[in-house]
């Protein structure tokens, strides 16, 4: 087991950017492309004016094919579109924190479930210059909810069940008691 001293020793930080929050292009670029998430970056208004390369690697979109109104048509499950361009609107709207699931679809025409969030970063005078989102790959954790939800109302149904019997047993046991008496 290492100790502390024996780990190897962290890159030397420019303590100008960590004062002021700032990070360089290329720090950003490496940081957005190795979290495990798409990572996206729009103006004010919503328009996307950036996706990191594992949005890339997942959609199969060109980074030039990503930005527009109808790329997340495209790659939103139809089922999910109005709701998310609802959510959406309402973040732009109100500058409220944006989260919800829905269901993209890979590069192979596969739909996996998402979890997008986005906060909003204001300027000086407190507008919304720029919207700062990830969407996370939540598919295994959709499945495994699903198929407890599917294990819940299969052992409730098995209650209602085994309880109209016991209560048909009940009856018919005070059936065979008043006739005996």
């Amino acid at each position: 087991m290492s100790t502390p001293s024996s780990a190897a020793p962290l890159p030397a930080i420019d303590l100008r950017v960590a004062e002021n929050g700032l990070v360089g292009p290329e720090q950003f670029a490496f940081l957005a492309d190795v979290i495990p998430q798409l990572v996206w970056i729009t103006d004010a208004k919503g328009y996307h004016t950036y996706f990191n390369q594992r949005w890339v690697d997942f959609t199969g979109y060109s980074l030039a094919d990503s930005v527009g109104p109808d790329m997340w048509n495209n790659l939103l499950h139809p089922d999910d579109q109005v709701r998310a361009r609802q959510v959406w609107g309402h973040a732009l709207e109100t500058g409220e924190d944006y989260r919800i699931e829905y269901r993209f679809k890979a590069k192979d025409g596969s739909y996996r479930w998402f979890l997008g969030q986005a906060l909003p970063r204001r300027g000086e005078d407190g507008q919304i210059i720029a919207w700062f989102g990830t969407c996370t790959d939540i598919q295994e954790q959709r499945q495994l909810r699903d198929q407890l939800e599917a294990a819940y109302a299969d052992l409730e149904a098995k209650i209602v069940f085994r309880t109209l019997d016991l209560e048909r047993e009940v009856q018919e046991l005070k059936q065979q008691l008043s006739k005996s008496r």
